[in-house]
């Protein structure tokens, strides 16, 4: 499995098309770089993922007392193997690779809820940057702009009610539903009612954080590659990038593709050109993928697969 991993990244990495644009635009625009943004985005790599770390071990706190190192080798092994599975749900075997085989399905619970935390607060920030991105590309300017203000806070209100209150909202769903794919899921969460709402809250606010990091470190990208477009445009584009990728159930080394065609459409919008877009998605995609996932592989390797399966 981690030769299979290996080769799919050598491939996207060296044969890519993002690789490609990221030789072009160094034989045609390098001289307009500005390296200290690139320099701080990367900077903001380890940051990310110490906050990854650090809600990780929030998240299991209900379970097991566990060290923030232990949380980082987690986490970094999750992202090895969600890298090369649709919507990432290997990241579920990573991270119950690395975790004590006596707490499985406490481990698949909290890596559904870390998950389903930190894709709310990309919904709930797309959703309250769309207008921008939308009065960029279509001139919208919402003349009865208080029914967009209020479609958008019911949404969200909607959503942080859910996130709050998951396992009840199983439990109703459940009595309606009989899927037996469904059924699994539920069982899940209603196991979540050991979260309390404070402990929900700060890994809420983790999520936040965290969301502020690769935020700010698609900012500095384009910053980096020349690109002069006011504040707001490119938060609205960044945000709803964003949000459409939540929705995207591709392996992370192949929504590259979908990334980079996505971040096209949004980009051209905006004047950006398409190598620039290109380039931009594929350096995001290196820092906080491939990096951490080539150091997750490493971890996985110091592990017995074989023993894990027999405990």
């Amino acid at each position: 499995m981690i030769l299979i991993i290996c080769g799919l990244l050598y491939y996207q990495v060296a044969h890519g098309k993002g690789y490609e644009a990221l030789i072009s635009s160094w034989e045609s625009q390098s001289m307009y770089w500005d390296f200290r943004f690139l320099i701080l985005s990367i900077m903001l790599m380890p940051v990310n993922w110490f906050l990854e770390s650090k809600k990780w071990q929030i998240l299991m706190s209900p379970h097991i007392v566990l060290s923030l190192n232990d949380a980082l080798k987690t986490v970094l092994s999750g992202i090895a193997l969600g890298i090369a599975t649709p919507a990432r749900i290997g990241e579920y075997g990573g991270r119950l690779l690395t975790s004590d085989p006596n707490h499985k399905p406490q481990v698949i619970s909290a890596t559904l809820l870390g998950s389903i935390a930190q894709n709310l607060c990309n919904v709930v920030i797309g959703l309250v940057f769309s207008y921008y991105f939308l009065k960029s590309i279509f001139n919208v300017t919402y003349s009865d702009h208080i029914t967009f203000s209020i479609a958008v806070v019911l949404q969200i209100g909607i959503l942080i009610f859910i996130y709050y209150k998951l396992p009840k909202v199983a439990k109703f769903v459940e009595r309606f539903l009989k899927w037996k794919y469904f059924l699994k899921i539920s069982s899940k969460l209603k196991s979540l009612d050991l979260y309390t709402v404070p402990l929900l809250n700060k890994i809420i606010l983790i999520s936040l954080l965290r969301y502020s990091i690769y935020f700010t470190q698609y900012f500095l990208i384009l910053k980096f590659l020349g690109v002069q477009n006011d504040f707001l445009e490119l938060s609205g584009g960044i945000a709803s990038i964003y949000l459409i990728q939540t929705g995207i159930p591709l392996p992370a080394f192949l929504s590259i593709l979908a990334r980079g065609e996505l971040a096209i459409l949004v980009w051209s919008s905006l004047g950006i050109v398409e190598l620039t877009a290109l380039v931009a998605t594929f350096i995001l995609w290196f820092v906080n993928l491939i990096f951490p996932s080539l150091v997750g592989l490493m971890i996985l390797t110091r592990f017995d697969v074989k023993a894990y399966f027999k405990k």
